[in-house]
């Protein structure tokens, strides 16, 4: 099989991007609590990398960049929204049904349900600086270090975050 750095671009970009997708759609739709908005922000980025044409096979670590370059798109299109007089009108909370395990029952696959959708709720009500790092931190598994580098904030700051996130969530729920 020839390297990966001998194919041609656009196979050599589908073959990075490609198997980090679906992680990065899930972590926008948390960021962005809404089906539309999350695969506009991707598909933002996905754009933005082919059509500058990144040098994805040059990172080092390319899933954390991969999700700093998509938080960034985030914050891009969160202003541009603030700017609209529409914004996105749709809350989307569904978008991850079908992902559980076939043989559960019906009963424990309602009951996943509604408490992920009281989690989403409780989630959008967090501010912005809270709900991120925490998105980034509990759901999708990075460490508080890379959290920071993500963000570019200090460590420290994304410790405080994540307490104070935690103990709002508490409460909400």
């Amino acid at each position: 099989m020839a390297s990966l750095l001998e194919l041609p671009w656009r196979r050599r970009f589908e073959a990075l991007i490609r198997p980090h997708l679906r992680e990065l759609y899930t972590y926008a739709w948390r960021l962005c609590g809404n089906r539309e908005r999350a695969e506009d922000v991707v598909q933002d980025l996905v754009t933005r990398l082919y059509q500058s044409r990144a040098r994805l096979d040059e990172v080092d670590r390319l899933r954390p960049w991969l999700y700093k370059s998509l938080f960034r798109q985030y914050l891009n299109s969160r202003r541009s929204e603030s700017r609209s007089p529409f914004g996105y009108l749709e809350h989307d909370e569904d978008v991850l049904d079908g992902l559980e395990d076939e043989h559960n029952t019906p009963e424990a696959l309602t009951e996943r349900h509604l408490q992920r959708a009281e989690l989403n709720r409780a989630l959008h009500t967090l501010s912005p600086e809270f709900r991120d790092v925490l998105v980034m931190h509990d759901i999708e598994g990075f460490a508080v270090a890379e959290v920071a580098e993500i963000l570019d904030i200090p460590v420290g700051t994304v410790k405080s975050r994540i307490h104070r996130a935690r103990n709002s969530l508490r409460r909400k729920l």
